[in-house]
């Protein structure tokens, strides 16, 4: 028999296995091990093409308008509204497990997840990438700073087992400081440049680089479209010249913006790509009845819709997805520890791996770094944000019940996690590279199978034991 549930030294007191959380599957066990499996395999790739059509067609289009409009630098957009958008199926999954599951938040739900988007994805970008990204100092240390006092407003929060409205309101104040932070972050970034470069060398020459590199690459002189060059020491995000950003160029690595952008029923010339287009046409079909494509002029100004519309999707096709990678993990018994840490964390993490392997392969290296650590500061907001409407309004009397157990594992695994990723990337000399995504995918694994090793009580004093039916 699969595991049901982790309980402690008291049999009544089970958490519930990551399974409880979907609906029942379409087949039977048995059905599915006679080669029903076979579907749910085929949803999974089907749900995956899904995801990586709209992010590629609506997401990150949309992303970019938005960019254009504020005046957004890379790693600014990659930490705020990239990070959201990928990140809505989790924000979804929290809602899910507070209000309709009632779903702890468990070890490896915690660490899955987190470690995953840090260790995993930058592995991800590192490999697939095209070409070395240059990586700058300050947008990493920003974003793995306030990584780190998230997490350990989380963990201070969690603590005594139960979260009231105060606390909530804490991670949602942590999350809109680092928001304010990012509104004046040249200014706060040419600040702490001019007081730390003398004894942070990575600090002062990062920067430095950044602009030299800018410099010599700029764009190209024929260009009908004139681009605002951005350095550090401009006053702020906004700016009021009318110029296209970095960003807007687009992330599909054209030197133009051109008049008219081809319909998505264009058919592709390759032949494998005439397959996936013909595969895919039903997805095609129905984001292009759903979602106004803001790369064509007609739809330009419902880019705010388009942003909107394609998190929905995200979330929707994500949520599919990893319905079916838990069917595939009962049927296969893979331990619910291991779905956790592994297949689940990934599974949820899949827009953000696929929005930053796309901008990592056009060589905005910052961006996709930004978007990978702010994706995990605006899980935060995740957690307190339905923590707060359900003390706040819901069940005002009542605090919400969370499991704190492992807790020291957590932090340490969460923080070490973050320091190893910083102190990899300065010792690679700020790039992302093949390199940094191999030592990054060997951690990943590592940090996984420890921790897969402390649920199962194997090291550790974990008191949570696996009970049967």
């Amino acid at each position: 028999n699969l595991p049901q549930a982790f309980c402690t030294d008291n049999e009544t007191e089970c958490i519930p296995p990551q399974s409880s959380e979907f609906p029942e599957g379409f087949f039977t066990v048995q059905e599915r091990k006679d080669g029903g499996l076979v579907i749910y395999f085929m949803l999974i790739f089907y749900m995956l093409l899904a995801v990586s059509i709209v992010c590629d067609d609506y997401f990150l289009p949309s992303l970019e308008v938005i960019s254009e409009r504020l005046g957004l630098s890379q790693d600014v957009a990659g930490a705020t509204f990239m990070a959201a958008g990928s990140s809505a199926p989790e924000l979804v999954t929290a809602f899910l497990g507070v209000f309709v599951t009632k779903g702890d938040i468990g070890v490896s739900t915690i660490v899955g997840s987190a470690v995953y988007n840090l260790l995993g994805i930058c592995g991800a970008c590192g490999l697939l990438a095209s070409m070395a990204g240059r990586l700058t100092c300050w947008p990493l240390f920003r974003d793995c700073l306030a990584y780190g006092i998230s997490v350990a407003a989380v963990i201070g929060i969690i603590s005594d087992n139960k979260v009231y409205w105060y606390d909530a309101a804490c991670l949602l104040l942590v999350y809109g400081v680092y928001i304010v932070v990012l509104c004046f972050d040249l200014r706060i970034s040419e600040f702490v440049l001019r007081k730390l470069s003398p004894c942070c060398t990575c600090l002062g020459s990062g920067s430095c680089e950044k602009i030299e590199t800018q410099r010599l690459l700029g764009w190209n002189d024929d260009t009908s479209l004139r681009v605002h060059s951005r350095s550090r020491t401009d006053s702020g995000i906004f700016h009021d010249e009318s110029g296209y950003s970095h960003l807007s160029l687009s992330l599909h690595g054209l030197n133009e913006i051109p008049e008219e952008h081809k319909s998505v029923f264009a058919v592709p010339e390759s032949d494998m790509k005439r397959i996936l287009w013909v595969l895919s046409l039903p997805i095609i079909t129905l984001l292009f009845l759903t979602i106004p494509d803001c790369r064509r002029r007609f739809w330009k100004q419902w880019f705010v819709i388009t942003f909107l519309m394609s998190a929905v999707w995200i979330s929707a096709f994500t949520y599919v997805l990893v319905w079916m990678v838990t069917v595939v993990g009962e049927t296969l018994a893979i331990p619910d520890t291991i779905m956790g840490l592994t297949l689940l964390a990934a599974g949820t993490s899949i827009p953000d791996t696929v929005a930053s392997v796309m901008v990592a392969r056009e060589g905005k290296a910052d961006m996709a770094m930004s978007n990978i650590v702010g994706s995990n500061v605006f899980d935060m907001l995740c957690l307190g944000l339905p923590w707060f409407i359900k003390t706040a309004f819901v069940d005002t009397n009542n605090p919400v019940e969370v499991n704190s157990t492992g807790l020291v594992f957590i932090s340490c695994t969460l923080l070490l996690s973050i320091v190893f990723l910083f102190v990899a990337v300065h010792i690679n000399g700020w790039k992302l590279d093949w390199k940094l995504g191999i030592v990054s995918l060997i951690c990943y694994i590592l940090f996984a199978t420890l921790s897969i090793l402390y649920e199962l009580g194997i090291i550790g004093n974990n008191p949570l034991r696996l009970c049967s039916d």
